[in-house]
Parts: structure tokens; sequence; C-alpha cells
């Protein structure tokens, strides 16, 4: 999955900022008006007890502000879809969130189904506790698996590196490399660990220049969206994406945990 180009500004790809050879205090996201940087931002909804309302407002937040896509819980894709009818924006939804510990079987059909639903994106957790368990077989062909059921559509994959040492830090790289994934991503939420932009460039540096790099995990801030992009980011996902752009107060609550 490539990352389509925005706006007046393509050259917002952590991916072509290397190839130019910017250093990150050059980067543009550092000086474009905040309302800009909406296209790089993946509007996410997640948390209990979300209503249709939810997420139809939600969408028409993706649409007023011209975010890059709106990632909604499984149960309301088709929802989300009949609102999105007659645009061209982007719909998502996440695979096993949060926790990532269902059967594979039951993952790849929860894949599987969304791709029916009709999504443009996904996400993906990872059985993490494969890998901290030194399972590393079965942690690469569980995401394996989910990234063969998505197919055609591209994963955005949340590998949980504030909970891995170095040596299995590289391993979920590598066996998200080996599993085709679209996008690497460090985090599923806040919860786990906050993006930040060391851990960006890391992944950067880790993966090669056709895998996407998204920065998620309590982004709630345009400084953090600045520094996050500046180090390698192509997307950021974020709950807070309307208060980012708008500069208004932080989006509060349950549903806003992401």
């Amino acid at each position: 999955m490539s990352v389509a180009p925005v706006g007046s500004y393509p050259e917002l790809s952590g991916v072509q900022q290397a190839r130019r050879g910017l250093l990150p205090d050059e980067h543009p996201a550092l000086t474009l008006p905040r309302e800009q940087l909406a296209g790089r931002i993946q509007h996410t909804l997640v948390g209990q007890g979300i209503t249709e309302r939810a997420v139809r407002l939600h969408i028409q937040e993706t649409l007023t502000h011209g975010f890059d896509a709106a990632v909604v819980p499984a149960a309301w894709v088709a929802v989300a879809r009949d609102e999105l009818r007659g645009t061209s924006a982007r719909i998502g939804s996440i695979v096993d969130y949060p926790h990532g510990s269902s059967t594979t079987a039951g993952r790849r059909a929860e894949a599987a189904s969304l791709v029916d639903e009709g999504v443009d994106e996904l996400d993906a957790t990872v059985n993490i506790g494969y890998l901290l368990s030194g399972r590393v077989t079965e942690f690469a062909a569980d995401l394996k698996a989910v990234v063969d059921a998505a197919s055609p559509i591209g994963v955005k994959v949340m590998l949980e590196l504030p909970l891995l040492d170095r040596r299995q830090r590289e391993q979920a790289v590598q066996a998200a490399i080996d599993a085709g994934a679209a996008f690497v991503k460090p985090a599923s939420r806040g919860a786990v660990g906050i993006a930040d932009p060391a851990t960006i460039a890391y992944l950067r540096r880790a993966v090669p220049a056709s895998i996407g790099v998204k920065a998620s995990g309590g982004v709630k801030t345009i400084e953090q969206v600045r520094a996050l992009l500046a180090a390698g980011a192509d997307l950021i996902g974020t709950s807070s994406g309307v208060s980012i752009v708008t500069g208004g107060g932080l989006a509060k609550g349950s549903l806003y945990s992401y």
C-alpha cells in the first residue's frame, strides 16, 4: 500500500525525504500550517460504547478536515462505508484490537471479513505473547497469515516495540518484512507506548523503502505530529486529529484512547 499524494505536499513522505537527503530540521512538516498536516493523519475512533452517531460524526470530521482516512471499529465499517458513499475518502479498521491474542484462525477470519466489508485500510495487532515467549516461528507465521488473509489490502502492523528488548525488536521487524507488511508501526496505543521520533527513525532505517512507517500511540499534539513526520513517519494514527489540526482542546474519555 502506498501513501497517496495529498494536496500540494507529497514531499512529506519520510521515504522521499531520505532520498533527497534532507535533515529532520529541514522537513516541511515543521513549518506547514497545522490544517495542512491533516492529509497525513489517519483519524481513528476506538473504544467501548461507540455508537452509530459517533461513527457518522467521525466520518464527517474526516471529510471536513481532509484526513487521510477514517479508521473505525470492525462492527461499524458498513455504517462508515454508507456515510462515505459518493466520496473518495478511505475507510479503515483494526484487526484483533487491542491485544492481538485471538487464535490465528480467528485473526485471519476477521481480516478477511473486513476486506469483504469494503475497507480500504487495515491495521493489525500482533501476538506479542508469542515473541515474548521465544516462539518466534509462531509469531511470524501468525503475522503472515493475517497479511495473506487481507490481500489485496495492505496491512499496517503494530509491533508493540516498547514491550520488547533489542533482539526481539529486530525479530519483530524482520517478521513484518517477511510477512509482506505494507507499513510498520511502533505500538497499538498509548497504553503500550507513546510514539517518539527515535523509534520512528529506527523503523525507517530498519525496513526497506517499499514499506511505509506509521506513527501511532498517544499522539495528541501538533508538536508530536511535526516531530514524528520529520523523523520519517509517512502517516500518523491518532484519535486527537481534530484538536491537532484546529488547535482546539484535547479529546478526552474512553472513546479517545488511541
